[in-house]
């Protein structure tokens, strides 16, 4: 399928060490076959934990209300209602000081989407709607550059909260916008996301054009990725070493 051949060319250009994830939501029950469901397996999962399961073990998981662990999360997916909403419950775990503070709540409309789809984007079946690179700084850093190959410049509005399932994906959900996040402590703790690890989401329809940002930002600088290091200098040694080598006699 044409995602799975695009999501290979990225791994082989971004030299990367786990697939990217498709993302796709459905307004309906979307039942496919030869998933991970939870709920058939008697647990529930967070929504970073979902998308881990799917880069790490390469199936697609499909989440609906009754397989939502992470509090937070329901209530950003419209799986769930809450009085105080998601600001009280930042504010009783102390990831705010006092109610005063600002929180930008983006949420899914509640009910809307019933399904919920993370898959590797090299073997999935189903077209994603949203892509999530997982990189290094280096990696993401070619991202961005590949993006900005045609102007303009990422924006992004970091918390280090909610990152992969809510600060990367939505702005690209319901935006059509590039983004990039910090992994927190969701990510880290239920979601083996690496400390060197950076989150880069895009629209599926901004694929072609990374891709082609990926093979041609920077080329007439000689930019690629991995970048080649500069070696044509002669290197400066510690003095002992060239004190002593002025004592050398060349053979």
């Amino acid at each position: 399928m044409e995602w799975n051949d695009i999501g290979r060319e990225i791994v082989e250009i971004l030299k990367l060490r786990i697939p990217p994830v498709g993302v796709v939501f459905y307004e309906e029950k979307y039942e496919p076959e030869k998933v991970f469901k939870p709920s058939k397996y008697g647990i529930k999962m967070a929504v970073c934990q979902a998308i881990a399961f799917a880069r790490y073990i390469g199936r697609t998981v499909v989440l609906e209300a009754e397989d939502f662990a992470c509090p937070p999360s329901e209530i950003l997916y419209g799986v769930a209602s809450y009085d105080g909403g998601l600001k009280e419950i930042l504010l009783g775990a102390q990831w705010i000081r006092e109610p005063e503070c600002e929180v930008v709540e983006r949420t899914l409309p509640p009910g809307k989407y019933k399904t919920f789809v993370f898959g590797d984007m090299t073997g999935m079946k189903e077209k994603p709607e949203v892509i999530l690179i997982f990189g290094t700084p280096a990696q993401i850093g070619r991202l961005i550059q590949a993006k900005t190959f045609f102007g303009g410049s990422v924006k992004a509005s970091l918390t280090a909260k909610t990152a992969s399932c809510a600060e990367a994906l939505f702005p690209a959900l319901l935006s059509g916008e590039v983004s990039i996040a910090v992994p927190g402590a969701g990510d880290r703790v239920f979601a083996a996301v690496n400390e060197t690890e950076m989150i880069f989401a895009m629209p599926y329809g901004w694929t072609g054009r990374i891709l082609e940002g990926l093979k041609n930002a920077g080329k007439g600088a000689n930019i690629s990725y991995p970048p080649s290091p500069f070696l044509m200098y002669t290197p400066r040694f510690p003095k002992h070493y060239r004190e002593t080598a002025e004592k050398f006699r060349r053979i």
